[in-house]
C-alpha cells in the first residue's frame, strides 16, 4: 500500500486536473462555447469585498471567435435637430423646443420643426442621441474581432452632390470612429432623407466593392456583415414628391444588400418614424434583420446598450457552491459578457451558462479559492475597463430602480459603487500619465 503522502499527492494532482479540464468538458460538441478571460482556474482571490469579476465571450459551436463588420448608418436630416428628450451631453439641462416655450399657442409648436432655433440645446438633439448610441455600441465591441464604419445620410435633390457618404470606413481603430462621430455631430443636421443612397453606400462598404473606401477582409467569407440603420423619418428622396417610389427603392436596396449576406437591423426613432414604419420594417424583414421601434428618442441609447449582433439570448452567472447568482450581468453586442459574483471563504465553483435563439446552450465551470489575505484579483487594463463598465451599468440600473424596493440597501450599494468607480477611473488616469511620461522620456 502506497504511503499516505503519496496518496494525498496523487489525489491533489487528480483534483487539479479535473479543475483544469472542467471548462473543456463543460460544452458538448453541438453546443455553444463559453470562453473565460477571468478568473483563471485555481485562482486565489482576496480583497475586502469578497467578489470575483467574471468575464469572457460566447463563441460559436465551432469554438471560433465570431467576427463582425458593422456599418452604423446615421440619419442627419434636418428633422434630427429636434430635441431627443434626454440630457445627452450631460450638461445638466435637457434641450427643449424654443417655440413650445416662447409661444402662448400650442398649435404653433409645429414651427419648431421648421425654424433653425427650434432646440435650446443642440447637444441633446436626436442626432446627438444617434451619435451617443453609436458610442455606446463601441464600448461593447472588441476591436480584435469587430470592425466598425460610419455612414451618414440626408439629401438635397442635387445630382452632383451625394446624399449619403462614408464618414469612417470599416476599421478596428475605434478612436477613428469616435473622431468621425464627433465631427458628424459638429456638422449638425441638414437636408431631407434619402434612405436608398444610405443603404447603397453602406452595402458598398460592407461588401468591399464599387466606390468603397473600406479594405475588404482577406477572406471574403469571413465575418458577419451587419448594417445598423437609424432614422427618425420617412424616405423623401431620391425622387422628389414621390413617397411610394422612395419607399420601394429603399426596400429594393435592402433586398440587394441581402444578396451580399448583409443583415440590416433598423431603428425607427420618434413619432414620425414609428407611426408609419413600413419601410424600416420591410428593410429588416428582407435581410433577416431586426426592426426596433424607438417611440421616445431619449430611449435610443438604452436600446443600444441591449443591442445584440449575435443570437445570444441569455447569459447566467452564479456561484454554484453557494447557489447565489450574480447581482448584475451585462452581455455585449458581440457576445462578450461580464459579471461580479460573491465568494465564500475557501473553494468556490463558478458557473456560466449561455443560451441562444436556436436553443443551443453553453456551460463553463471554473474553481477559484477565496483567501481573504490574498491579493485582489489582477486584471489587464482591457479587463479592468470592462469591469468599470459593468460597475457603471449596475450603478445606472440602481438609480432607475423603484425607491420602494430595499431603499436603504440600494443607497449603500450605490455609494459603494460610486467610490469603486471613482477609484478605478483614477487608476486608469494614473496609468495613462505613466505611459505619457515614458513616451516623452524616450
Amino acid at each position: 500500500m502506497p504511503p499516505v503522502p503519496v496518496v494525498r499527492a496523487a489525489l491533489s494532482c487528480l483534483a487539479f486536473a479535473l479543475v483544469a479540464l472542467a471548462p473543456l468538458r463543460a460544452n458538448a460538441d453541438d453546443d455553444l462555447r463559453v470562453m473565460l478571460a477571468a478568473p483563471v482556474p485555481g485562482a486565489s482571490i482576496g480583497g475586502e469585498d469578497g467578489r470575483a469579476f467574471v468575464t469572457g465571450r460566447i463563441l460559436s459551436r465551432s469554438g471560433r471567435h465570431e467576427k463582425f463588420d458593422v456599418a452604423i448608418v446615421i440619419d442627419t436630416s434636418y428633422s434630427t435637430a429636434a430635441p431627443s428628450g434626454a440630457d445627452v451631453d450631460s450638461d445638466g439641462h435637457t434641450g427643449k423646443r424654443l417655440v413650445e416655450r416662447a409661444l402662448p399657442f400650442r398649435w404653433l409648436a409645429w414651427l419648431g420643426w421648421m425654424l433653425p432655433f427650434g432646440n435650446t440645446d443642440a447637444g441633446d438633439s436626436i442626432l446627438a442621441a444617434e451619435i451617443e448610441a453609436a458610442r455606446t455600441l463601441l464600448e461593447q465591441l472588441d476591436p480584435r474581432t469587430t470592425r466598425v464604419g460610419v455612414v451618414a445620410f440626408s439629401g438635397d435633390s442635387r445630382d452632383k452632390t451625394a446624399d449619403a457618404r462614408t464618414v469612417v470606413p470599416l476599421t478596428s481603430r475605434y478612436h477613428s470612429v469616435r473622431n468621425g462621430l464627433r465631427l458628424l455631430l459638429e456638422e449638425g443636421p441638414s437636408g431631407r432623407t434619402n434612405m436608398y443612397d444610405a443603404v447603397y453606400v453602406a452595402t458598398s462598404e460592407l461588401g468591399g466593392f464599387g466606390n468603397a473606401i473600406s479594405t475588404p477582409r482577406d477572406d471574403p467569407e469571413e465575418g458577419t456583415r451587419v448594417m445598423l440603420f437609424m432614422t427618425d423619418g420617412l424616405p423623401t428622396l431620391p425622387v422628389a414628391r414621390k413617397p411610394m417610389e422612395n419607399a420601394r427603392l429603399a426596400v429594393e436596396a435592402a433586398r440587394q444588400a441581402h444578396a451580399f449576406d448583409i443583415r440590416i437591423d433598423t431603428f425607427a426613432i420618434g413619432s414620425s418614424a414609428t407611426a408609419e414604419p413600413v419601410v424600416t420594417v420591410e428593410m429588416a424583414a428582407e435581410t433577416d434583420g431586426v426592426f426596433t421601434p424607438v417611440a421616445e428618442p431619449r430611449d435610443l441609447v438604452a436600446v443600444f446598450e441591449r443591442l445584440r449582433l449575435t443570437r445570444i439570448e441569455d447569459v447566467a452567472v452564479r456561484n454554484a457552491t453557494t447557489g447565489i447568482a450574480a447581482d448584475h450581468v451585462i452581455v455585449d453586442a458581440d457576445g462578450g459578457f461580464s459579471a461580479v459574483v460573491a465568494l465564500a471563504d475557501g473553494e468556490n465553483w463558478l458557473e456560466v451558462r449561455a443560451t441562444d435563439s436556436e436553443g443551443l446552450e453553453g456551460l463553463m465551470r471554473v474553481a477559484v479559492t477565496r483567501v481573504p489575505r490574498a491579493g485582489v484579483q489582477r486584471l489587464t487594463p482591457r479587463l479592468e475597463a470592462r469591469r468599470l463598465r459593468l460597475l457603471e451599468s449596475q450603478l445606472a440600473e440602481l438609480r432607475h430602480r423603484s425607491v420602494e424596493i430595499e431603499l436603504e440597501r440600494d443607497e449603500g450599494l450605490r455609494r459603494a459603487l460610486e467610490v469603486e468607480i471613482a477609484n478605478g477611473r483614477a487608476e486608469q488616469r494614473r496609468r495613462a500619465r505613466s505611459v505619457d511620461v515614458a513616451i516623452e522620456s524616450d
